[in-house]
C-alpha cells in the first residue's frame, strides 16, 4: 500500500508516524510546500520574541523521516488530485500514485484588504520563514501596528515588546480583547497587564487601508475607519484563518467552510482522507459544524486517519473545539466550551485577588468556564465540561473558589 500525505504539520506528521508504527511495509510520501521540516506553529511567537530558533520548535527531530523510511518532499506543491486515477500531480508535472491520500494542508491567514494592502511591511504570523522576516523588519521599525484583538494578534504584540520594539499599538474593532474567548472582566485583566508592558490599545475602530512611504513601496501608516492614521514601519495582521480546502474542492469533493469528513476522517472522494485545520467538525457542545483549528485536535485527527487508511476502523468522536489558553506576563487564562454563555445559560462568577472564575451552566451542567490570573486545576474544570455531569451547589462552590480536585470527578 502507498499513502501520500499532503501537508507536514501536526495532522500530517502524526498520521505518518502512526502509519509507520502500525505497518512497517506501507510506503509513505509526505509532500510539503514549506522549505523546513515540521515545526510547532504554536511556538512562532517565541521565535518572534527572539527566544527560540527553528531547532527549538521542531515538531520531530531532523532524522525522523529517514528513521521511519518516509519519503519527504519539501518545497513541493500538489497542483491537482486526480481521483479516478488515484494520483496527484505536482506543479512540476510529476504524477504520484496513491492507494490512500491524506489532505492535511492546514489553514491560511486572512490577508488584509483595502487600499495599500499589497505594500511591503504588512505581515501575517503563520510560518517560520515569515516570522524571521517580521523580526528583521521589527528591528528597524520605530512603531509597529497590530491589527486585531484575537489570540494571534495579542501573542504577536506581546512577542514584539519582548523583542524590544518600543512602540506597539493594537487596533481592535471590538469593545474589548479576545471577545470570542473572554468576558469583559477577564479581558480587562489581560489588557491591564499588556498596557503595563507598554502596549497601546485602540478600541472600536478597524483598519481600512494603508499609506505608502512615498516612492518606496513600503507601508508608512495604517488608515483607520474614522479617517485618522497610525504611523507604522511594520504592520502585523491577525484576522483569523481560512481552511486550505482548495485541493479537494477542485477535485469535486464536498467542502463547506472546510473539508467535510465522516467519523472515519474520510472525505466524499473514495480513498481520500483529511485532517487538521483544513477540515470542519461537529462541535460536541453546540452540535454545529465548525472549523477545526486546534493543534491537539489535528494530532488526534491525524492519528485517527492513519488507522482508517490502513482499514483499522477508528471513530473520531465529536470534539470540544473551544479550548483556549495563553499567558501574558503574570496573567494566564483558560477559556473552554461555551464560556460566554447564551440566553439559556446561568452565569456564576467569583473574583478573589488576582484570580477570576466564570462558570456557565445549562440544565445544571457545566458547559463552559473562564479562569484568569490563577488557572490551577483547569484540567478538572475541562473534564467536567467533557463529562456533562450535573453540578451540585457544593461542587459549584468548589469550582468558584478553586478548591475542586480530581477526586470530585469520581463522585459523578
Amino acid at each position: 500500500m502507498k499513502v501520500v500525505i499532503v501537508g507536514s504539520s501536526a495532522a500530517g506528521i502524526t498520521a505518518a508516524e502512526t502509519l509507520r508504527f502500525l505497518n512497517k511495509q506501507v510506503q509513505i510520501t509526505v509532500i510539503s510546500e514549506e522549505p523546513d521540516t515540521a515545526y510547532s506553529r504554536c511556538l512562532l511567537p517565541e521565535v518572534l520574541a527572539g527566544f527560540k530558533n527553528l531547532a527549538g520548535i521542531r515538531y520531530r527531530s531532523a532524522d525522523f523521516y529517514t528513521k521511519n523510511n518516509i519519503d519527504l518532499r519539501l518545497n513541493t506543491k500538489v497542483a491537482i488530485i486526480e481521483p479516478l486515477n488515484y494520483s496527484c500531480k505536482l506543479e512540476d508535472g510529476e504524477v504520484i500514485k496513491y492507494d490512500r491520500l491524506l489532505i492535511a494542508t492546514g489553514a491560511a491567514p486572512v490577508r488584509p484588504s483595502g487600499l495599500g494592502s499589497e505594500l511591503d511591511g504588512i505581515f501575517t504570523l503563520r510560518s517560520y520563514r515569515q516570522t524571521l522576516k517580521i523580526g528583521q523588519a521589527a528591528d528597524t521599525a520605530e512603531q509597529v501596528v497590530v491589527s486585531g484583538g484575537g489570540l494571534v494578534s495579542l501573542k504577536g504584540a506581546y512577542a514584539l515588546r519582548q523583542r524590544g520594539v518600543q512602540k506597539v499599538s493594537v487596533v481592535v474593532k471590538s469593545p474589548h480583547l479576545l471577545t470570542r474567548q473572554l468576558d469583559e472582566v477577564s479581558a480587562a485583566m489581560i489588557e491591564k497587564e499588556l498596557t503595563g508592558m507598554g502596549i497601546e490599545f485602540i478600541f472600536g475602530l478597524n483598519q481600512t487601508g494603508f499609506e505608502e512611504r512615498k516612492g518606496t513601496g513600503k507601508v508608512a501608516a495604517v488608515v483607520l475607519e474614522d479617517g485618522s492614521d497610525l504611523p507604522a514601519g511594520l504592520v502585523l495582521v491577525g484576522k483569523g484563518v481560512t481552511p486550505n480546502a482548495g485541493l479537494l474542492k477542485n477535485a469535486g469533493g464536498q467542502v463547506n467552510r472546510g473539508i467535510v469528513v465522516n467519523e472515519f476522517m474520510e472525505t466524499s472522494i473514495a480513498g481520500v482522507y483529511a485532517a487538521g485545520d483544513c477540515i470542519e467538525v461537529t462541535d460536541r457542545l453546540s452540535g454545529q459544524r465548525v472549523s477545526s483549528a486546534l493543534w491537539t485536535l489535528a494530532v488526534e485527527q491525524g492519528r485517527c486517519a492513519a488507522y482508517n487508511m490502513l482499514d483499522i476502523k477508528r471513530i473520531y468522536p465529536n470534539p470540544l473545539t473551544a479550548l483556549n489558553s495563553a499567558q501574558f506576563g503574570d496573567i494566564p487564562f483558560v477559556s473552554v466550551g461555551n464560556a460566554l454563555g447564551s440566553e439559556e445559560s446561568e452565569i456564576f462568577t467569583a473574583q478573589t485577588g488576582s484570580r477570576y472564575c466564570r462558570l456557565v451552566l445549562e440544565r445544571d451542567r457545566l458547559v463552559g468556564f473562564i479562569l484568569a490570573g490563577c488557572i490551577e486545576r483547569a484540567g478538572v474544570y475541562t473534564a467536567l465540561v467533557r463529562k456533562g455531569s450535573p453540578v451540585t451547589n457544593s461542587l459549584k462552590s468548589k469550582l468558584l473558589n478553586g478548591t475542586v480536585c480530581a477526586a470530585d470527578l469520581m463522585l459523578f
